[in-house]
């Protein structure tokens, strides 16, 4: 009896182990999978006048939420060479699995979308965010970036970069940016915003990070 006791111990400890990840997997040689899980555009404040553009029409925020939350997101996998996801964070391979996301923004409440301020979410309320989310993932690490806000008054938006571990939604990494629209029409306009995030995560993020949290 005892001996079974142990090893009922070991599996379980084994088994714990196997799925807790830490942040220096995402900057090591590890085989942590890697999994994108989209953007979360479920707490994002549209912040001025978008019924403007003429693809929103008059009912502008159920349009961006039905149509361009989706297609924010699809581009990402529709033009991958240019939002390429794991040249970003200098992996070889990246899962890219958005439909969790997809689900999350398709009941983002209409009415809480428009605002004049924005809110600058801190890294705890984003923590609290993504523990509610279910990604239909538990193993290895997930990434995301959460909009904060779409700003067309100030002409500019914001993101959190986002790492977490998919099997306890525990938040690794937070960190935000803030970058600028530009290009015609809706679509292109804001999708402008998140690809330089990606790029500056590229170029320049990512080597303090991994000089920060990789392995020592």
């Amino acid at each position: 009896m005892k001996k079974l006791v142990y090893l009922i111990a070991v599996f379980s400890l084994i088994s714990f182990k196997g799925n807790t990840q830490r942040i220096e997997d995402l900057f090591s040689k590890s085989d942590t999978q890697i999994t994108w899980l989209g953007i979360d555009f479920s707490h994002v404040k549209l912040i001025g006048e978008f019924s403007q553009f003429s693809e929103a029409g008059r009912t502008g925020t159920s349009v961006i939420r039905d149509k361009y939350f989706y297609g924010w997101n699809n581009l990402i996998l529709n033009e991958y060479p240019k939002y390429n996801i794991a040249e970003m964070i200098r992996k070889e391979n990246v899962n890219l699995k958005i439909s969790a996301i997809n689900k999350i923004n398709e009941n983002t409440s209409i009415e809480d979308l428009e605002s004049d301020n924005q809110p600058n979410y801190s890294k705890e309320e984003i923590a609290l965010f993504i523990k509610k989310y279910d990604f239909e993932e538990n193993d290895g690490i997930g990434l995301l970036f959460v909009a904060d806000y779409l700003d067309k008054t100030r002409e500019e938006a914001k993101y959190h970069f986002v790492a977490i571990n998919l099997s306890n939604n525990e938040v690794l990494l937070c960190e935000s940016f803030t970058s600028f629209p530009s290009g015609f029409g809706l679509r292109n306009y804001w999708a402008k915003t998140y690809y330089d995030v990606i790029i500056s995560i590229r170029d320049f993020k990512y080597k303090s990070w991994k000089k920060m949290y990789g392995p020592k």
